[in-house]
């Protein structure tokens, strides 16, 4: 499911309500845990060089505690012949008791050799983090569109804030 809300590209999990739901539809919510997404830092903010280190911060609130829940990421391409997906690791399980939260993650570099030349010549890619539960449960999903392309030979890379 999407959010109604069309600034944001967020995916609503099947367990709980994404973030900024306009209060006439909080009564459409299905059961599970509330997490709402207030701040996303990217680091870097702007374009930058494809293998440059990469770093995430979230600010978000649960109104339901979580135990022993990570956040996993991933990034994500169609290619003409399938959907292929590069996991990226995973934050450290912590239990979030209801309030609000931050957590953050950290890419010394992005390993080009390592990645397929039919993913980096993808220039749409979405990378995901994953609000994931103690058995692989997944609380909720925050996307960020990411933009892969040559400039001056080399590959560079923009991962757009969806809160921006």
């Amino acid at each position: 499911l999407k959010l109604a809300v069309p600034s944001l590209n967020f995916a609503a999990p099947p367990r709980g309500c994404a973030l900024e739901t306009p209060m006439a539809e909080e009564d459409q919510c299905p059961p599970g845990p509330r997490v709402d997404v207030v701040r996303i830092e990217l680091t870097p903010p702007a374009e930058c060089a494809f293998e440059e280190a990469f770093g995430l911060v979230m600010e978000f609130s649960t109104d339901t505690p979580l135990v022993d829940h990570c956040w996993r990421l991933s990034y994500t391409v169609d290619t003409s012949k399938r959907r292929k997906i590069l996991d990226l690791g995973a934050t450290e399980a912590a239990s979030y008791p209801p309030g609000a939260h931050s957590m953050s993650y950290y890419l010394p570099r992005f390993d080009v050799a390592g990645v397929p030349d039919d993913i980096k010549s993808q220039v749409n890619g979405m990378l995901s983090a994953v609000l994931t539960g103690p058995a692989g449960e997944e609380v909720m999903t925050v996307n960020m569109v990411t933009q892969v392309c040559v400039r001056d030979g080399a590959l560079v890379r923009y991962i757009f804030n969806p809160l921006d």
